[in-house]
């Protein structure tokens, strides 16, 4: 406390020197219209860029939190997408609410080997079982391998063995998509029969002839395609819909009819 008297006391003389200064100021601002204006069109525009930087500042550090609440918003979109178009193809009202989604988030991603995976952080305690299906906000991801308590991981669609049932939108033809091992921007359309009349640009979606992806889920369009007089099937590139560069949330896919399902059709292949 001494201290501080010490110090206001010398330097006394240069207080009152600013004191004065404002009084000053304060008098020429309050009796003066040109400079009372000045004044408030100054003090706003300070105060205005203050707020600006302030509200800049917290919407940045709240990014996460609104990142993350979008994430909800598009988990309760994409469900509901996923249950009305199961709604058009299948009759039976009671398989309206057939798939459920769960979140997560991608904590390690390779796009650049010849068998790519992810990890999420998501697992058995969020209701994740192998064999699920994932997608982004783009489309098809892949599918879950294996799954712990808190984690699973994911065999992307840049993995050379994942074959996944397509359909070419415009045609309704059926096919499959493979990855081919060389561009992450593209996979390989298999299996379409040489009297179909494809495009570049038709659009390629899941088919929904399994239990792990609903019908019309996107997976790319048709980039190029050749046709040799003695090939069955076009040779055909698709560019992929997901961008596996730059991962960031994804949905997996919760078939509440898949045991019902696999069973039925194991016993049909046992015959």
């Amino acid at each position: 406390m001494q201290n501080l008297l010490n110090f206001l006391y010398r330097f006394r003389t240069f207080g009152l020197f600013l004191f004065l200064e404002g009084v000053c100021a304060w008098l020429i601002i309050s009796y003066n219209n040109k400079q009372n204006a000045a004044f408030l069109n100054s003090s706003n525009s300070l105060v205005a860029s203050i707020n600006s930087f302030t509200n800049n500042t917290t919407d940045y550090f709240q990014l996460r939190k609104i990142n993350e609440r979008l994430v909800a918003e598009n988990l309760l979109l994409r469900k509901e997408l996923a249950n009305a178009t199961m709604g058009q193809v299948v009759l039976d009202t009671t398989s309206s609410d057939r798939y459920d989604l769960i979140k997560a988030k991608v904590i390690n991603n390779s796009f650049r080997r010849s068998m790519n995976y992810m990890t999420l952080d998501a697992g058995l305690n969020d209701g994740v079982r192998p064999e699920m299906g994932v997608i982004a906000g783009d489309g098809l991801v892949g599918q879950v391998k294996s799954v712990s308590a808190n984690y699973a991981t994911v065999t992307s669609l840049l993995h050379r063995k994942l074959l996944v049932s397509s359909s070419i939108s415009r045609t309704r033809t059926l096919c499959t998509v493979q990855w081919d091992g060389d561009s992450p921007l593209e996979a390989e359309l298999k299996y379409v029969p040489r009297h179909i009349q494809i495009q570049q640009g038709d659009t390629v979606v899941t088919s929904g002839y399994n239990a792990i992806f609903p019908e019309g889920v996107m997976v790319g369009t048709i980039s190029s395609f050749e046709l040799e007089d003695n090939d069955v099937f076009y040779q055909a590139k698709i560019k992929l819909a997901v961008d596996f560069s730059s991962m960031d949330y994804v949905y997996l896919i919760k078939n509440k009819m898949i045991v019902e399902q696999d069973s039925l059709e194991a016993e049909v292949m046992e015959q």
